[in-house]
């Protein structure tokens, strides 16, 4: 019974991780205007600031970083050599 908590809370997360990465991804200023139960961003990030310009450049590429390294994690879990 543990375990299946364990994987339905890790597939929670990892559900909650891959919208966030593809909305940091695709548009930042959508990004900023997710709901407040959905915590994705600390409160010194504002849109005004990250939201164009080199800002939304830096959401865009750390969404991207989170979006490669679930997949590897993916990838991994499932062909990895172990």
């Amino acid at each position: 019974m543990r375990q299946i908590l364990g994987w339905a809370m890790g597939a929670v997360l990892g559900v909650g991780l891959l919208v966030n990465a593809l909305f940091m991804l695709i548009s930042p200023r959508a990004w900023f205007r997710l709901p407040d139960w959905f915590p994705t961003r600390s409160s010194s990030m504002t849109e005004e600031k990250y939201g164009s310009g080199w800002g939304a450049v830096q959401v865009r590429l750390t969404g991207a970083l989170l979006l490669a390294v679930i997949l590897y994690v993916l990838y991994d879990s499932m062909f990895g050599g172990h």
